[in-house]
């Protein structure tokens, strides 16, 4: 058993600077299984960075017991040039400011070199261990120069490498809630039972290839194409731990307990008392959710909490014209699907067509297509 850190040194962006990526690794005994966890892809939603500290500190405890049956690699902040980008007291971290891209979007894809590897017509399922041999050999030949671009290079390479891949995120102000492929709804329910998460979305494919599309995608089509086992299937997710300001230490401590008790059940390591019950969870097909946009401009004034159900047509929140003459009453906010609360704004001032909730239905919308699931902001 042993601990490491990795620390790699990025491309300067400008002279005399220097970025670099930092990733700490728990080697247990034989399992053969592994798991990676990042947080910090959007470097504005500062939740997992905290979880991520309190998992730290768990795993030396369970590596120096014993209890390692895997192994765990853990990078406590994924974007380095996000957390820089400081702007009046603000972190600015979720687009790159030198070309206005999300940093969750476009990471490498190396579905060509899976399809063909699909192409060469394979008779029986590939080992886990040579998939992951060819799925480096993919994202080497990937070139990569720029800072950021490098930076998503690795992260990807060294989430290839295992079979769980945890994403942490977080988003305005939310409930707790995370996002998974269809063919992954059993691994996804089962963490989200450990982690307390009574809401999961489920897709096809989300499009924009985000970090945990840029993982699982590959695993997928080789499933699909019968060349690898789905028992070995690899699994990633993004999961979101509420909003911006929930940063404290309680919430952190059980999540970060929540996804122990997830890698103890995929057999990676024990935990001391027993595993918890698991909670109850619902399952959403992310087509199904709403992103409700602001009738008007002004002030957002809610009439329902998060995690509220409410029906089609019920009132949830009104907006406070501010700039409108005496008199001028506020313009209502209706719901427009059957459904529940996940996501409100953290800043209440918005704008007409603005994002003022994320609403988790169950029958899928027609303007919601698969592959343009995910919104830019």
């Amino acid at each position: 058993m042993s601990i490491t850190t990795e620390i790699t040194p990025l491309p300067g962006m400008a002279p005399g600077t220097q970025h670099q990526l930092t990733i700490h690794k728990f080697s247990g005994g034989q399992s053969g299984r592994s798991a990676y966890i990042q947080a910090g892809v959007h470097a504005d939603e500062h939740p997992g960075l905290l979880v991520i500290q309190h998992l730290l500190e768990r795993l030396q405890e369970i590596e120096q017991a014993g209890d390692l049956l895997g192994e765990v690699a853990v990078c406590p902040f994924a974007n380095p040039v996000g957390l820089g980008q400081n702007i009046f007291g603000y972190v600015t971290g979720r687009f790159n400011l030198a070309n206005g891209e999300n940093f969750n979007r476009n990471f490498p894809d190396i579905t060509p070199a899976v399809e063909a590897m699909i192409a060469e017509g394979a008779a029986s399922p590939l080992s886990s261990a040579d998939i992951k041999r060819r799925f480096a050999e993919a994202i080497d030949a990937i070139p990569a120069h720029d800072t950021v671009a490098t930076n998503k290079k690795l992260l990807l390479k060294e989430a290839l490498r295992h079979d769980i891949v945890l994403d942490l995120h977080c988003d305005t102000s939310a409930t707790l809630h995370l996002y998974a492929t269809l063919h992954q709804q059993e691994r996804a329910v089962l963490l989200a039972g450990c982690m307390g998460i009574e809401t999961v979305f489920l897709e096809e494919q989300a499009g924009g290839q985000p970090f945990d599309e840029a993982f699982g995608k590959p695993w997928k089509k080789l499933t699909q194409a019968g060349l690898a086992n789905p028992l070995d299937c690899g699994f990633s997710t993004s999961v979101e731990l509420r909003g911006q300001a929930d940063v404290n230490d309680e919430m952190a401590r059980a999540d970060a307990e929540g996804i122990l008790q997830f890698l103890a059940r995929e057999g990676l390591l024990r935990l001391t008392p027993p595993l918890a019950p698991l909670a109850q969870v619902e399952t959403y097909p992310l087509e199904g959710a709403s992103h409700l946009q602001a009738p008007a401009m002004g002030l957002l004034v809610w009439k329902k909490r998060l995690g509220d159900t409410v029906s089609l047509g019920e009132l949830i929140a009104e907006i406070v014209p501010i700039e409108a003459s005496l008199g001028t009453p506020r313009v209502p906010v209706y719901s427009d699907i059957d459904g529940k609360i996940i996501v409100q704004p953290l800043f209440k001032m918005v704008r007409t067509g603005q994002r003022v909730a994320l609403l988790a239905g169950k029958t899928p919308l027609a303007h919601r297509k698969a592959g343009q699931l995910l919104q830019h902001f």
